[in-house]
This record gives C-alpha cells, sequence and structure tokens, in this order.
C-alpha cells in the first residue's frame, strides 16, 4: 500500500441513513461540483425526501443557492464561496509543484478528534470549550436529547458525535489503535486475515489516494467523495466485500448487500480466500470507487 493513503480513523458504526462525511479530493473539480449541486437541487425540487433533508439542514428554500451551501457544509465548508475558493487554492498549489504519488498517512484517535474539531469550527465558528459550556447551559438530560438539541443547531455528522462524546465520554473503540480493531475483527477468523491483506494490497491500482478507516465490525474504503466498499468477517469462513453501485442487481457473483456495513452498499462479493479475489473482483472494486470517487 505504499501509495494509498491510508487514514486509520476510528469511527463508530452507524445505521443506515446517516450521511457519510464527505472529503474533498486533493484535486477537486469545480466543474462536477456544480453538477452535484444541480442534481442535489433537482432531485429536492422533485420531492426526493433524502435531498430535502439535506436541504434543510442549512434552508428551508429548495433554490440552487440552497444546494450549494448545503453541498458545501457537507464538505465542512461555511459556503460555497469557500469552498470555490479551496478548489481554487488547490489547483493553483498543483500546477505550481511536481506530481508526485502521496505518501502513506497513518493517524492516531487523537488526530481524528482533531480534525473533527477543526471540522466543527469550520461549520459553526465556534470551537469544542465554546460548545461545550452551551451544552452544559442547556441540561440536556442524555445523548438522544443532546443530538435533537445539536440538529436544532445545525449541528450534524461528525462534529455532533464529537460533541456527543464530549459530553457523555469517548467509546472504549475510539481510542483503541488500527490493529486493535482489525485484530479482534479477525482473532478467531484467523484464515480469513490474508483475504483482508489481498484487498488492501490491491489498493494502488485503484487510486494514489484513498482513505482507509477502521470501525468496530468492518472496514470501509472512502474515496475522497464518500465510502465505496466495505471489508466485512461476516463468518468465520467469509468475508463480504460490499460495494455500492449505481444500477447493479444482485446476480452471479454479486449478491444482495444485506448486513454488510452501515446499509450504504448495494451488492456484495463473498470471498473465502485470497483466491476468490481475482481480476474480476478487482474490476468490480475500481468500479465502485470510480462511481463514488
Amino acid at each position: 500500500m505504499s501509495q494509498a493513503v491510508v487514514f486509520q480513523g476510528l469511527i463508530a458504526d452507524r445505521g443506515p441513513g446517516e450521511d457519510d462525511m464527505r472529503q474533498l479530493p486533493e484535486r477537486p473539480d469545480l466543474d462536477q461540483l456544480r453538477r452535484q449541486a444541480k442534481e442535489l437541487h433537482r432531485a429536492a425540487v422533485a420531492g426526493d425526501l433524502t435531498a430535502r433533508r439535506r436541504l434543510r439542514r442549512v434552508s428551508t428554500s429548495t433554490r440552487l443557492a440552497t444546494a450549494q451551501l448545503a453541498l458545501a457544509r457537507e464538505f465542512g465548508f461555511p459556503s460555497w464561496a469557500r469552498l470555490k475558493a479551496e478548489v481554487d487554492r488547490r489547483r493553483i498549489a498543483a500546477s505550481q509543484s511536481p506530481a508526485r504519488s502521496a505518501p502513506p498517512e497513518s493517524r492516531t484517535w487523537q488526530g481524528m478528534r482533531e480534525w473533527m474539531a477543526s471540522l466543527l469550527q469550520r461549520r459553526t465558528g465556534q470551537d469544542v470549550q465554546a460548545w461545550n459550556r452551551r451544552i452544559k447551559a442547556a441540561r440536556v438530560r442524555d445523548e438522544a436529547a443532546l443530538r435533537r438539541w445539536l440538529d436544532e443547531q445545525g449541528v450534524t455528522g461528525y462534529a455532533r458525535r464529537l460533541l456527543v462524546w464530549e459530553r457523555f465520554g469517548y467509546p472504549s473503540y475510539m481510542t483503541a489503535g488500527i490493529g486493535d480493531l482489525i485484530g479482534r475483527q479477525y482473532a478467531d477468523r484467523p484464515k480469513l486475515r490474508p483475504v483482508l491483506d489481498a484487498i488492501l494490497g490491491v489498493l494502488p491500482e485503484i487510486s494514489p489516494v484513498l482513505i482507509v478507516q477502521a470501525r468496530k465490525t468492518y472496514v470501509s474504503l472512502v474515496s475522497g467523495r464518500r465510502t465505496f466498499a466495505v471489508i466485512q468477517a461476516t463468518t468465520k469462513g467469509r468475508v463480504d466485500l460490499g460495494l455500492r453501485l449505481a444500477n447493479a442487481e444482485a446476480a452471479g457473483r454479486l449478491l444482495p448487500a444485506r448486513g454488510v456495513g452501515n446499509g450504504s452498499m448495494s451488492v456484495k462479493l463473498a470471498l473465502s480466500s485470497r483466491d476468490d479475489l481475482d481480476r474480476e473482483a478487482i474490476g468490480w472494486l475500481k468500479r465502485a470507487y470510480q462511481e463514488n470517487a
């Protein structure tokens, strides 16, 4: 994995319906971002509930400008103008420096917390300490009440999760190392560990820049946009490679992805040995990345 950026983030398992935090690609395309905003706007106008929910996080309006703002916020920027400025900055920086492969990157859970804290401040203009004081003054009784209160304040996703942890304590898996998490997943099924290693080993073929997130029960593969695949040791004899593929029906080797990850995968490949990760399987993995990059 010498070419792949590996972000060893430790994230709680999430239920279906909670959006992945989106991360801007190393070399973002402004035209593509404009198209995404237009698609979101069209979907909201057409009555798509998910699209409308994304817009309501920033405004009750369904204008294109609202869709642009919602998209910018999902990438961690306070406005569409700030997002465009960052795209321009990266474009200029890329043109002035020679191309090179990204070096491996490894972060501890403390680094993950710092990233979440910086995201909170960019989105709201207030740091963790300020929000902790506001939460204390609000006198929320439990985690569910705090989530509802933060939603009302416009704080969602990773920023909300950080504040919930600050108030009610960090889970043990958050402070565990990536090796510990993966070790626990394969402790009673060591024969399947080579399957995971084989998948991680082909990542440089997929993209020079990827994010790998170790979660409590599975490993997520993330593009600059969102999770495109999940590796889960579902049974003692099988690793499921969940894939986020549009318009892909379960047929042949592609199986329904029920029970894989947090429910966002559409199909899966069942792998019982590293030999099952053949060129066809790698091809499906590449397609999943390309559709979600």
